[in-house]
């Protein structure tokens, strides 16, 4: 877990402090709380043999709470952990001091490993992600301090029973690469490059290039953004000049893919004694774009008459520029089935789309003046913190997950790497673009 040390709101804390009070719940005769309940996953189904941890926050003097590093406390008397049975029912047999805590869930390496030197970084991989902490009436989500943890107000005497914890498995790929002569890669930087579509469809997503390490017997594991519905993968991964690539396979929604085996087109021996370090990839792993800014050829949506077409290399005041000079604009998704027919003509990558809050920041709204009446945002917490940080954000882009929305800010990073736009026009005489005419 990654836990990072920032401020939650005064309000947010006071917000949860008082939403606690209304907690059913016994009192115990001593000035301490217990706590138990059930671990679940999404479908209901219960998670055995996971550990689940309760500590406390520390509070500032201006009232926020301030998050430390989960090693910095895991070793602390007042980490708490408690093991799921396989009913999924885990207790807190140690006494918790009243105030704000912290919930979460440890793969269970982790208690058996932390206070080794050679701690590894598989030894921390969240298995499971917490969504929803439910006790009594009130339901708990998890929050932005840290993958599948969320933060509450325990009272003074107060018995916690039945509470119900929701969480959903990490995804996954999992193998080892080898060489020709069927040793393994061992601890060796490689890059990869994974592509995925959904079992029933066409549109297809690209995840980003990105380096992986792999221990002393080639393993690797390359996690994979939530999906609940099936979807193909492939993967390929470069190494010192030599590649290996499989075929497409099958993850069902929810679930893993272990064992895979991916072997390169070379002997270990044609690899340098003093072996070069990866250039990193361009974010998102993306080819470098040509500079032409005029749209390529415009493409007719049959179901609405109107034409699309997409512009390489712009950002987006460049791409209304030119959408403005074609008598045109930024694109407007009106439903599921306009998503659908744009993501499997154009693919799913980082594109501007018309979408832009108004003036007083009450709400969004398309550039043509179009009203809003379907939306495809993807989840708050899709991607990390430093790509998409907090704040307040104005304009909308189209992602590479599945042709996600995500609101973004000029601070952003996808703000400043999103260098391609979707434009439409609604005019039957499509004709040629304006540089070419």
């Amino acid at each position: 877990m990654n836990h990072l040390k920032v401020m939650h709101s005064a309000s947010r804390i006071l917000t949860l402090w008082v939403c606690c009070l209304t907690l059913a719940a016994c009192h115990n005769s001593e000035n301490t709380a217990t706590f138990s309940g059930r671990l679940l996953d999404v479908n209901g189904k219960p998670i055995s043999g996971h550990i689940v941890t309760l500590y406390p926050v520390e509070m500032s003097d201006n009232g926020s709470a301030i998050y430390q590093p989960i090693m910095a406390i895991a070793t602390s008397p007042e980490f708490l952990t408690a093991r799921t049975n396989r009913n999924g029912t885990f207790t807190f047999t140690q006494d918790i001091n009243p105030g704000m805590i912290r919930l979460g869930l440890l793969p269970p390496k982790f208690l058996d490993n932390i206070r080794k030197p050679d701690l590894k970084e598989g030894d921390l991989r969240s298995e499971y992600h917490l969504v929803s902490v439910k006790i009594g009436v009130m339901t708990f989500y998890a929050d932005e301090h840290g993958p599948g943890s969320t933060t509450f107000s325990l009272q003074t005497d107060r018995r916690v029973q039945n509470a119900v914890v929701i969480a959903r498995p990490e995804m996954w790929i999992q193998g080892k690469i080898v060489f020709a002569d069927k040793k393994p890669l061992a601890n060796a930087t490689v890059m990869f490059k994974v592509q995925s579509r959904p079992k029933y469809g066409s549109s297809s997503s690209r995840y980003g290039d990105s380096p992986r390490v792999t221990d002393a017997k080639g393993h690797f594991t390359y996690g994979l953004f939530y999906h609940s519905q099936p979807r193909f993968y492939k993967m390929s991964v470069e190494y010192q000049g030599l590649s290996a690539a499989s075929g497409e396979f099958l993850i069902n929604g929810g679930t893993r893919y272990e064992n895979l085996t991916l072997t390169l087109n070379g002997d270990s021996s044609d690899v340098p004694d003093d072996p070069k370090p990866p250039n990193p990839p361009p974010f998102p792993g993306m080819i470098a774009l040509p500079g032409k800014l005029a749209p390529e050829r415009w493409i007719v949506n049959p179901a609405n008459g109107h034409a699309y077409a997409k512009i390489l290399g712009a950002d987006l005041e460049t791409a209304k520029d030119i959408a403005a000079a074609e008598r045109a604009y930024l694109v407007a998704i009106n439903d599921e089935d306009e998503q659908n027919w744009v993501s499997g003509v154009f693919g799913n990558e980082l594109y501007w789309i018309g979408l832009h809050k108004t003036e007083n920041a009450e709400h969004w709204q398309w550039d043509s003046g179009e009203p809003l009446t379907y939306t495809n945002w993807g989840p708050k917490d899709r991607f990390p913190s430093h790509i998409l940080p907090a704040g307040e954000k104005y304009a909308g882009i189209m992602t590479f997950v599945d042709g996600e929305w995500h609101a973004v800010a000029p601070d952003d990073l996808f703000w400043s790497v999103t260098k391609m736009a979707l434009l439409e026009k609604d005019d039957s005489r499509i004709g040629t673009t304006a540089e070419d005419r």
